[in-house]
C-alpha cells in the first residue's frame, strides 16, 4: 500500500512468464478464471503496473523510474521464431471483450503456441502504451527486451514434453543460438539500472542474432506498433482486472 500512495520504485520489472505444452487443446484458467498464459504473461503484469501507476504519476517529475517488461521476438511473425507454428496477432482483441476468452483474437479453438506468442505481442503493446503515458507526465520510460533463447528442460520449457525439452536444449546449445541464464540475468539488470538507457523510451532490445550474447535495440513488429491496438488493448486490459 506504501508504494501504491507514494509511488516510491526506481524500477519495475514485469518479469514473470510461463509456455505452456504446444500441445495443449484445453486452456488452463487463473484463479481469476482468465486464460493462464495470457492471464500471467499479460494481465497480471499490467494489473501490478495499474495498481502502482497513480502513486508514480502523483510524484512529478518522477523522470528516473523505469518499467522494463520481458517479452520474446516470437511476437514478431518475421522472425525465426514466430514463423514456426501459428503466427502472432491479436486481430481486433475481441477475446477480451469476454473475461472467458479462449485466444486474444477471439478464436474459439485454444493453440497453446499461438497464445504464448500473442502474450509476448499483448507485452509489447502494452510498454509502448506505458511509454506514452510515462513520457506525458514526465514520470519515467518503459522498455522491453528479450533474454534470448534459454530453453532449460527445469526453467522455461518445464511444460514442455521432458523428451523434447532436454533434446531441443541439447540441439540449441550445440548450434550456438541459445544463450545462458546469467546472460538473460545481466540483461535484466542492463535493461534496469545502466545509465545508458536514461531517458530512452518506448525501446524493442533483443538478442538477434541468437546466440552471441548481445542485446541490441529493434524495432518491434508492425503490428506491435499499431498505436490503436495499443491502446484498445490497455482498455480492455483495465476492465478485465476491474480498474475501469
Amino acid at each position: 500500500s506504501r508504494l501504491i500512495e507514494q509511488g516510491d520504485l526506481d524500477a519495475l520489472v514485469l518479469n514473470a512468464g510461463l509456455a505452456l505444452n504446444a500441445g495443449d487443446t484445453i486452456p488452463k484458467r487463473t484463479k481469476d478464471g482468465f486464460e493462464l498464459t495470457i492471464g500471467t504473461n499479460h494481465l497480471g503484469h499490467f494489473a501490478l503496473y495499474r495498481r502502482l501507476e497513480q502513486g508514480l504519476l502523483l510524484k512529478t517529475p518522477r523522470s528516473h523510474f523505469r518499467l522494463v517488461l520481458t517479452a520474446s521476438p516470437v511476437h514478431d511473425p518475421t522472425s525465426g521464431g514466430g514463423k514456426v507454428g501459428p503466427a502472432a496477432t491479436v486481430g481486433d482483441l475481441r477475446g477480451l471483450e469476454d473475461k472467458n476468452f479462449l485466444m486474444v483474437d477471439g478464436a474459439d479453438v485454444f493453440n497453446a503456441d499461438k497464445a504464448y506468442k500473442d502474450s509476448k505481442l499483448c507485452n509489447l503493446l502494452f510498454m509502448a502504451e506505458a511509454a506514452r503515458r510515462l513520457q506525458a507526465k514526465n514520470a519515467g520510460t518503459a522498455n522491453a527486451f528479450s533474454p534470448g533463447l534459454i530453453p532449460s528442460p527445469n526453467g522455461f520449457f518445464r511444460y514442455q514434453p521432458p523428451l523434447f525439452a532436454n533434446v531441443f536444449n541439447a540441439i540449441a546449445n550445440v548450434v550456438g543460438v541459445a544463450e545462458t541464464p546469467q546472460f538473460g540475468g545481466s540483461c535484466l539488470a542492463f535493461m534496469a539500472t545502466d545509465p545508458s538507457l536514461d531517458g530512452l523510451t518506448g525501446a524493442w532490445f533483443d538478442t538477434e542474432p541468437p546466440g552471441k550474447h548481445q542485446l541490441l535495440c529493434h524495432l518491434p513488429s508492425d503490428e506491435a506498433r499499431d498505436i490503436s491496438k495499443q491502446k484498445k488493448l490497455w482498455a480492455l486490459s483495465d476492465r478485465l482486472v476491474g480498474l475501469s
